[in-house]
């Protein structure tokens, strides 16, 4: 084979050959791609969601230069885990299952499998990105429901234990202002939202829409951020329809749930 010949068979053999650093700048962007989506959908303040998944599973991108939320990220035992791929990630949580531990975080928002035992039909299900995003942006909405306040909610979203909640809060108010700075949104706009008249409810007990006020106190001026019940309504029905139809395909395949 001619020199011509050989560089011509071996560059077309570079074009069609997939780059692994392709593929691995896919699995870098899929978490953000899917927190937007939820954000829009479930109604949730611009970036929040993508704070808490950088605060939960960020990971170093050093072609990108940026912190980026890694949706085979593994949590146990004190260890984060970035696995190469969604396999190797099952099979890092079924190795720790098999040695009896249950404190489990996965996924691009670390949902912890122990805390929600029924947020996944298997670890498939969990280490999908769009239904691991999906449950979270739900959650978030429940602690927005049972609070009244976005950054108290993104600090339940990891402990109500005031003693861990409390510096979770503090860095993911410090990621969500970097976060929403780099798009344009000025951060005192994000501060305003952790001023609320709204008292701090135990989980379990139910936020109404409006709090009683007397007539002479002065009305809140209108959150741009706040949603209406019906968009809340709505977030949850969309959540749970996924969750129910993923539950039934699983179903449906293997004729019985399964914890993975």
């Amino acid at each position: 084979m001619s020199p011509l010949r050989f560089i011509a068979v071996l560059t077309a053999i570079l074009l069609l050959w997939p780059a692994k650093s392709a593929l691995a700048q896919d699995d870098a962007l899929v978490c953000a791609a899917e927190v937007d989506r939820q954000e829009k959908l479930q109604a949730i303040p611009e970036r929040l969601l993508h704070a808490i998944s950088l605060v939960e599973s960020g990971r170093w991108d050093a072609d990108r230069k940026a912190n980026l939320a890694w949706p085979w990220t593994v949590m146990a035992e004190g260890e984060g885990r970035f696995l190469p791929s969604k396999q190797a990630a099952i099979a890092e949580v079924q190795k720790l299952r098999a040695r009896g531990v249950r404190n489990i975080d996965v996924g691009c928002m670390q949902v912890n499998l122990l805390a929600h035992p029924d947020a996944f039909a298997t670890l498939d299900e969990a280490f999908d990105p769009r239904s691991n995003v999906a449950y979270a942006a739900h959650f978030l909405n429940e602690l927005h429901d049972q609070t009244g306040n976005w950054p108290q909610a993104g600090a339940f979203y990891h402990s109500q234990t005031p003693e861990l909640a409390a510096p979770y809060k503090a860095k993911l108010m410090a990621v969500w202002n970097a976060a929403a700075h780099g798009q344009g949104l000025p951060p005192v706009q994000l501060a305003a939202l952790d001023e609320t008249l709204a008292p701090r409810l135990p989980l379990g007990v139910s936020f109404p829409m409006t709090m009683p006020r007397a007539a002479a106190e002065p009305a809140a001026k209108p959150d741009p951020l706040a949603r209406s019940e019906q968009e809340r309504i709505a977030a949850r029905r969309a959540a749970e329809a996924y969750r129910q139809a993923k539950l039934e395909e699983y179903r449906q395949k293997h004729g019985a749930t399964a914890g993975g």
